[in-house]
């Protein structure tokens, strides 16, 4: 067993130490942790391929887009982040686009280090074409997720949600453990709705037509906007950061989010954290073996 903090501070040391690779490294363990190991460690399966240093941006700007296909894709988002936290205090609103970014995991860990800074942090992020359009019959997007997170303590909202009715390894899961898929979940070649795994040529989007236009409002932003789209190198990721409390009319944010919390939670309503973790959290042996095995394989690639 091993405790959450050490394991962070473990990995932070092996991406090079920082607030970047902090962040990094708390992204991928809590994925982990919450049971979604294909958006944790195993990315640091990439990493030899991605040593590059993540160049920093000494002059944030209000808008501004970046090349990460020679990045390590963590780091890449963890930077972004963390400069867009400096930007959007400089000019109240701050956008970045990246392009060519690999597996990064989940996107929930960097709105929310927004949130925690005091902004309003909404990121999405467009990928490899595996999601029909409502009434389509062949995929065009991604699975186009939208992260949305604001407030601190205990009125802390995080929403991390994809558009699409599940992802390509929840069919992998299913045909390797030969189980069939629920209805409206996918198409197979034909166009026609499956529920065998093996069949599937497309996904479905959430709940139809919105799930469909919630992906197609990623797609534009991150894909057309922010030239990600048909990057061979890589999905398009926007990060968006807003201070509210810029203006000079700034509204009451926290005691209004307290308000709609309670109604809505009054109302039967589950509020969103995004999956965030304790400090007394803890991961089993068979993580720190896979941890180790990561981190061994790092160094000897650095050749430390």
């Amino acid at each position: 067993m091993i405790a959450f903090p050490e394991a962070v501070e473990r990995l932070t040391a092996a991406l090079g130490g920082g607030p970047s690779a902090r962040l990094a490294a708390s992204a991928l363990i809590e994925a982990d942790a919450l049971g979604m190991p294909r958006f944790g460690i195993d990315l640091l399966g990439e990493w030899p391929a991605d040593t590059a240093p993540v160049s920093k941006d000494v002059n944030p700007q209000a808008t501004s887009w970046r090349d990460c296909s020679s990045c390590f894709a963590p780091l890449a988002v963890a930077a972004a982040t963390l400069e867009l936290c400096t930007a959007a205090r400089r000019f109240g609103v701050a956008v970045v686009f990246l392009r060519g970014v690999r597996g990064f995991g989940r996107l929930a860990p960097f709105v929310r280090s927004l949130a925690d800074g005091g902004l309003i942090g909404i990121a999405g992020t467009e990928g490899p074409p595996f999601v029909a359009a409502h009434g389509g019959t062949r995929p065009v997007i991604g699975t186009n997720p939208l992260a949305l997170a604001m407030g601190q303590g205990a009125e802390r909202v995080v929403i991390d949600l994809a558009s699409s009715s599940g992802t390509m390894a929840d069919v992998r899961s299913a045909r390797a453990e030969g189980r069939p898929l629920k209805d409206g979940f996918a198409l197979d070649g034909t166009g026609q709705p499956t529920r065998t795994a093996a069949e599937v040529a497309a996904l479905l989007p959430r709940g139809g037509q919105v799930g469909s236009l919630l992906g197609l409002m990623v797609e534009l932003i991150a894909g057309v906007a922010g030239g990600g789209r048909g990057d061979p190198k890589g999905r398009g990721v926007f990060l968006l950061a807003i201070d509210p409390g810029g203006a000079a009319e700034a509204v009451d944010i926290r005691n209004t989010l307290a308000g709609l919390q309670h109604d809505w939670v009054d109302g039967g309503g589950h509020w969103p954290r995004g999956g965030g973790l304790s400090a007394e959290a803890t991961l089993d042996a068979a993580f720190v073996q896979r941890l180790d095995a990561h981190l061994v394989r790092m160094s000897a690639q650095r050749g430390g």
